[in-house]
C-alpha cells in the first residue's frame, strides 16, 4: 500500500500529538502534511489526506465520509488563548461595525458569530479574508487563530479581546471542541488495521510529548515570537487534546444550536474507529 498521508495544522497547536512522531520518538510509516486547517479540511474531503486532524463543523457536515479517532482533539476548558476576535471596541459595541474573519478556520468563524450574537446580543457586518495582525483601519475587528492569535494575546495590541474558549465556558459551563481527528471512511474499510496502528502512534506521541512539554515549549515558542513561559502555560493549561463524554457534551450543545441550521447533520452521529 502508498504510505498513508496524514495532516497536521501548520501551527504550534498540533504539535503535542505530532513531535513525537516527527522527532523519531513514536514510529509510525506515513507521511505529514502540514496546512491551514480550511486547507486540511479540503484535502481531506478530496482524498488528499487519509488521516487527518479535521474541523468539528467539517466532520459534522459529513459524517458519514470520515471515522473519528478516539481520544484525540483540539479543545480547551476555559480560555484556549489561541482563537481570538481582537477589536477596537468593546463586543457588545460591535453591532453592524465591520468584522473580519478569517477564511483559514470554519469552527471558529460560526463560534464568534454565536457568541457575539447570542452572548452580547449584536450583529456585526462579517467581511471574510485574510486577518493580518495589524487590522486595517475601516474594520472594527478581527477573527485570529493559532500562532498570530498567541502572539496578538501577548502583546495586547488592541484594547479588547474576546478568548472564544473562556466566552464559550461562560456561556454554557462546557469545553469546546475545535478540531477532532478523523479517518477516511474508504481508507479505514480497506486498511482497518493500519489506521489502528497510525492511531496507536498518534497516541503515543501525544503522551510522550505532554511528559516532557518544558522541551517541546521550549523548542518552539521562538517560532511564533512568544516567550517559553507562555508557550508552557498554552501546552499545560489551555489546550486540551482529550475528548471526553464531557467534551462530546459540549459539542453537541454548539452542533444543535441555532446558528448551525441547515449546515450540520442533525443529530450529528459519533462514528469512531473500533477498537481491537
Amino acid at each position: 500500500m502508498k504510505r498513508p498521508r496524514i495532516g497536521k495544522v501548520r501551527y504550534i497547536n498540533c504539535e503535542p500529538v505530532y513531535s513525537g512522531i516527527e522527532e523519531g520518538a513514536v514510529a509510525a510509516v506515513c507521511d505529514l502534511v502540514a496546512g491551514t486547517p480550511a486547507e486540511l479540511n479540503r484535502m481531506l474531503a478530496r482524498g488528499d489526506l487519509d488521516i487527518s486532524v479535521v474541523s468539528s463543523v467539517a466532520y459534522a457536515q459529513a459524517p458519514g465520509h470520515f471515522r473519528l479517532l478516539p481520544d484525540l482533539a483540539i479543545a480547551c476548558d476555559g480560555a484556549v488563548g489561541s482563537v481570538l476576535c481582537v477589536s477596537r471596541v468593546a463586543p457588545e459595541r460591535l453591532g453592524g461595525e465591520q468584522v473580519l474573519i478569517t477564511s483559514e478556520s470554519l469552527t471558529s468563524v460560526y463560534l464568534l458569530r454565536l457568541l457575539l450574537e447570542r452572548g452580547y446580543g449584536v450583529r456585526p457586518v462579517y467581511r471574510h479574508g485574510e486577518v493580518p495582525e495589524t487590522l486595517p483601519p475601516d474594520v472594527a475587528a478581527g477573527l485570529l487563530i493559532g500562532d498570530p492569535a498567541l502572539r496578538a494575546g501577548h502583546a495586547r495590541r488592541y484594547p479588547h479581546q474576546l478568548d472564544l474558549g473562556h466566552a464559550w465556558q461562560e456561556l454554557t459551563g462546557l469545553p469546546f471542541v475545535f478540531a477532532l481527528w478523523a479517518v477516511r471512511e474508504d481508507f479505514y474499510r480497506d486498511f482497518p488495521e493500519k489506521t489502528r496502528e497510525l492511531h496507536r502512534a498518534l497516541l503515543a506521541s501525544k503522551a510522550y510529548s505532554l511528559g516532557r512539554v518544558e522541551a517541546l515549549s521550549a523548542a518552539v515558542h521562538g517560532r511564533v515570537g512568544i516567550p517559553e513561559a507562555a508557550c508552557l502555560h498554552y501546552f499545560r493549561k489551555q489546550l486540551s487534546f482529550d475528548l471526553t463524554p464531557r467534551h462530546l457534551e459540549g459539542l453537541e450543545r454548539f452542533l444543535a444550536s441555532p446558528e448551525l441550521d441547515g449546515l450540520v447533520a442533525r443529530p450529528v452521529p459519533w462514528r469512531f474507529v473500533e477498537r481491537e
